[in-house]
Order: structure tokens, then sequence, then C-alpha cells
């Protein structure tokens, strides 16, 4: 497989933004971290609302295999339609001459995920002394109002239930930026003396930054949010009424998700 691998480019796709910065950052950071690894041919990034574009991707890609992983949450609208579309893409196989193109499933659907979540959750409550039977865990995601593209609604819905599988806190509850049961409303439905706020995004970008505080009722200070988006270090505690509340950062931003991206795309190539 080693020599396999070193005629191999892996490129990690994702949604990018052109109003946020920091919406690529994880990826790019991933893409470092692999790189240095020095398992594959070349490593890249590829996004669909900023540089460099999905759709030049490909562009002097010479290696003999190139293997897609898409830095996304679940397998909704841009990593079935967009990503295919925007690459020039046939399906899970694309042969272009020679060449062989693998696209693959999203990281957010690696099965090691909810695992993760469930250990860098404990590890922050037990940091700060903050009871599990007392604390309500809200796993936050984009959505879509659009019934028809309900991937968002329910691998997050899924997903809280693996996390609390592997570690109980009174409650894990989906909530949505876009649909209900909608993030604003979160009051109405956890009365526990602690909140914790954990974005289901692999970049959150406005979202995290913006978004998700208004809805909860907090604002960051800058130190505060810059330490969450580059330490992972939670910001908080809040106090709302009777309430404490800690948001956290992103999960697309932790560390471990670079070995799964390497992992998806070894997995994929074995099976090949």
């Amino acid at each position: 497989m080693s020599e396999r691998l070193k005629n191999t480019t892996l490129i990690i796709a994702g949604h990018g933004s052109s109003k946020s910065p920091n919406m690529a950052r994880p990826a790019r950071k991933h893409a470092q971290y692999i790189r240095e690894k020095n398992i594959f041919a070349d490593v890249r990034t590829a996004f669909w609302k900023e540089e460099i574009q999905l759709k030049d991707a490909l562009n002097g890609v010479e290696s003999d295999e190139v293997v897609i992983v898409p830095n996304l949450a679940c397998t909704g609208h841009i990593n079935k339609v967009v990503i295919p579309r925007e690459i020039g893409l046939d399906g899970a196989l694309t042969l272009r001459g020679t060449q062989k193109i693998h696209l693959c499933e999203p990281v957010g659907e690696h099965p090691s995920l909810p695992k993760l979540i469930a250990d860098r959750l404990k590890v922050v409550m037990e940091e700060r002394k903050i009871a599990p039977d007392e604390t309500t865990v809200f796993l936050v995601a984009h959505g879509n109002p659009n019934p028809e593209r309900p991937a968002s609604h329910d691998t997050t819905v899924m997903m809280a239930t693996r996390i609390y599988q592997h570690y109980q806190t009174q409650a894990i509850l989906p909530a949505f930026i876009e649909e209900k049961p909608f993030l604003h409303g979160w009051k109405n439905r956890t009365t526990s003396p602690n909140v914790i706020v954990l974005p289901f995004m692999i970049a959150a970008g406005v979202h995290g930054a913006k978004d998700i505080p208004n809805f909860i009722g907090v604002q960051p200070n800058e130190e505060e949010a810059e330490k969450m988006r580059e330490d992972g270090i939670p910001a908080g505690p809040y106090m709302m009424g009777k309430q404490k509340i800690w948001l956290m950062r992103a999960m697309g931003s932790h560390p471990g998700i670079a070995d799964f991206i390497i992992d998806i795309a070894l997995r994929r190539l074995d099976k090949a």
C-alpha cells in the first residue's frame, strides 16, 4: 500500500466561505498535518466558496490515483451533488485516462466520531467540574428547512444518540439554526443548571462566531473567541438566569479529524 500511496494525491474538499476567513482553516490545518506525515504524493484542499475552488481541484494533479475526502458533517447536497458537479466526477469512482479518482464518504460519518466527541465532552466537563447529571448538551447543526434535504437533521439526531451511548449527561439534544427544533428555543427544552453548546459542524465560520452565541444570548469577547477557535478552550461560563452556559469549538477543528481523513482515504483505496 505504501508504494501505492506515493502515487496517490489526497484532496480534502470543503464548503469554504467568501465571508468568513475561518471557515477553511480546519481543512488547511488537517492538510498540513497529513502533509507532514509524508504518506501521500500530495495533499491539497479545495472549496466550493473560496480558493482553491473545487472546479480547479484536479489542475496539475498527475498522480495515478486521487482520493477526495469531503470535510463535511454528513452526506448531503454538497457531498452528493456539488462536489461531483464542480470537479466533474461520475460517482464514487471516476476514470480519466489511466487516472483513478475516488470520492469518499464525508468525515462526519466516520464511525469513531461519536466517541471522539464524547471523549472531548468528558474532558471539558471534568476539567470544569461540571456534573453530568446536571448538564444538558445541545448538539447544534445547520439544518435545512427543505424537507427534501433531511441529511443534516437525521445525522445530527443520530449523532446525539451515539454520543450519549459513550458519555451520559442529563440529556444530549439536537438543535438547529435553520429548522426545528431551533437553537434559539433552547430555554424551553431544559431547566438543567448547566448547558453546553457544541456545534456539530466541520467549520463553524459565521455560525460559530455570531449565530450560535446570538441564539443562546451570550457574546464571547475577542480573547475568548480566539482561545476557543485556536486552542479549543470553551468560552464561559455565562450566567443566564440560574443556568451556566458554555460554548465549545466546532468538532471539525479537533486535531483527531485529520487522522479520520487519513483512515477514510486508506479504507477507500483498500476497497478499490
